[in-house]
């Protein structure tokens, strides 16, 4: 017989879906989702509207984050260690390379975007700090679940679907565990029109602490070109050596 949720279970669940697009839901949906009757969810939201957690628009009646929850994030993320040292080198690789910078850390199973430094380009990486980040598409999400223990990863691939975004977009078990292959063989990620466009592209490299253990991303965004490839090639460099920079911040 399964076990049901506790109380603070149920908070979580329906915490996790808020955080998720289109970070719009009614009380309704996040049953559906959850699996938790409707007037339990209900309740519960309207205790965490009462503490500021959630809010509930006054149109639609639907339910997104709070500002306590925003409060929350803030601090975890001022307070991730040696922040003004990782944004520097951010600076210098979106500089040096002309493009979007940002970098992503793996938290237990999870991919959480952490800082992003945007350029006055055309193409923006549109994931800003604290957004979770998928594990079939993107360079965060790739490289590193790539690195990440390969019986969870395959257990995290087998309980949910992928959606077909566009053409390039990988949706199988079997192709998805190919291209972690290939980026643990050639050292990097390359993303190339799976999410949000088909013209957007990114070329990244896992960061490893001080243990050896690759736990972070960092990466760049650009509209694809002609010269893709020289982008490509031309770029690496850049980020594998800054990338051993901050080696030491990472946890």
């Amino acid at each position: 017989m399964d076990k049901k949720p506790s109380n603070l279970e149920k908070i979580t669940r329906i915490l996790q879906i808020l955080g998720t697009k289109p970070y719009l839901y009614s009380a309704a949906e996040i049953g559906h989702l959850t699996g938790i009757n409707r007037t339990t969810v209900y309740r519960i939201l309207t205790d965490l509207a009462a503490e500021h957690f959630v809010i509930q628009e006054k149109v639609s009646r639907k339910f997104t984050v709070g500002p306590m929850l925003y409060h929350i994030g803030s601090v975890y993320l001022n307070n991730y260690h040696y922040k003004h040292e990782v944004l520097h080198t951010l600076e210098k690789v979106a500089e040096l390379t002309g493009e979007s910078a940002g970098l992503a850390i793996r938290d237990g199973d999870r991919i959480l975007s952490l800082f992003e430094i945007e350029m006055r380009q055309p193409f923006r990486m549109n994931h800003p700090p604290g957004s979770l980040y998928p594990m079939n598409r993107g360079c965060y999400g790739k490289c590193l679940m790539a690195y990440h223990q390969e019986e969870t990863v395959k257990r995290l691939l087998r309980i949910q679907p992928f959606e077909k975004l566009f053409p390039n977009t990988l949706t199988t078990v079997d192709e998805i565990l190919d291209e972690y292959r290939l980026i643990r063989r050639q050292g990097y990620v390359i993303s190339d029109g799976e999410e949000y466009d088909a013209a957007a592209a990114g070329v990244g490299v896992p960061v490893k602490n001080l243990a050896g253990e690759v736990m972070a991303c960092m990466a760049i965004a650009f509209i694809k070109g002609p010269d893709f490839d020289i982008k490509i090639n031309s770029s690496l460099p850049i980020l594998q050596k800054y990338a051993e920079e901050i080696t030491p911040f990472i946890p």
